[in-house]
């Protein structure tokens, strides 16, 4: 995240940084975005972008819908959102405040709040090639996670595996339902997987997991800004015009799934139109208590 943040600002963007406050992390955020901008031109007199940190605790589905409005108010045009909270945990189910999982939470149920309170501002965008939706997760690689009707919030058959997948298959289901919504014809939304990177990834992780993992990196992970130029590419091609990847299927509308070297990927055997309306309705039932709704991105009052 924070490598994409700083290849966004120097390329131009104004950067509205979203993630938990600590102690002098709003200032150090906007510093190096700031000086990812100052490094692209030639004087500071040229840097003229605008860079900001809102603070967002994303386990609390009513902190993002307050972050949210609060960037909407502000912000009446918003171009891109990427997103990628997330935890890498060998953990079981783990309530948040709210009662959902933790690991879920961050990787799906936030990102899909996000996404449906600022389609008010990504709609007035006026990017060439339109503007971008994108959640880095999985995109090509998970498999499906089969019991979304059964067990559709994890509460019963919790695994790591399961997890994983149920977040990637749930994001290809509800941003591809997003897609296809009449008044969201403009916006690019993109499910990508950003491959094996050299980062902090599995910071949460006990020392026996989290040693192998760094040395693995070390060894064959890419560099955070290497990905990053990956992610940012059909971002910035939007910004000039067409956003440079195939829909799965060619079909005319949807969702793009992006492989880690920015190449069009494949969505799972299962991506049916009775699993997008039911992990659709899951989604809004749970986002529905904390305020959400989904039928125009607006919260209920």
């Amino acid at each position: 995240g924070k490598a994409i943040a700083c290849r966004l600002a120097a390329d131009g963007f104004s950067v509205v940084a979203v993630g938990r406050n600590k102690e002098g992390r709003a200032d150090e955020i906007v510093k190096n975005l700031t000086e990812c901008s100052l490094a692209a031109k030639k004087s500071e007199q040229d840097a003229t972008t605008q860079h900001e940190f809102r603070p967002c605790d994303a386990f609390s589905l009513e902190q993002v819908k307050e972050c949210a409005a609060g960037i909407v108010r502000d912000h009446s045009k918003i171009d891109a959102l990427v997103m990628t909270q997330g935890m890498a945990t060998i953990q079981g189910f783990t309530p948040t405040s709210e009662g959902n999982d933790e690991k879920l939470t961050l990787h799906f149920w936030s990102r899909a709040a996000f996404a449906a309170l600022l389609l008010p501002s990504l709609r007035a965008s006026s990017m060439p090639g339109g503007p971008v939706v994108m959640t880095i997760l999985s995109g090509g690689v998970h498999s499906p996670y089969t019991k979304y009707k059964e067990d559709p919030e994890l509460r019963k058959n919790y695994s790591v595996k399961n997890a994983a997948d149920g977040a990637g298959f749930y994001s290809d289901l509800f941003f591809d339902k997003l897609a296809k919504q009449p008044s969201n014809q403009s916006i690019n939304f993109i499910h990508s997987a950003p491959g094996f990177v050299a980062s902090n990834w599995g910071t949460e992780m006990p020392f026996y997991l989290k040693a192998p993992v760094r040395f693995m990196q070390k060894l064959g992970g890419k560099s955070p800004s290497k990905c990053a130029s990956f992610m940012v590419e059909p971002i910035l091609q939007c910004a000039s015009g067409d956003i440079g990847l195939v829909r799965p299927s060619s079909t005319a509308q949807g969702l793009f799934i992006m492989n880690e070297d920015a190449t069009s990927g494949k969505l799972t055997k299962l991506h049916t139109e009775e699993a997008i309306e039911s992990v659709w309705d899951t989604a809004g039932k749970v986002l529905g208590k904390a305020g959400i709704a989904l039928d125009d991105g607006t919260c209920n009052n």
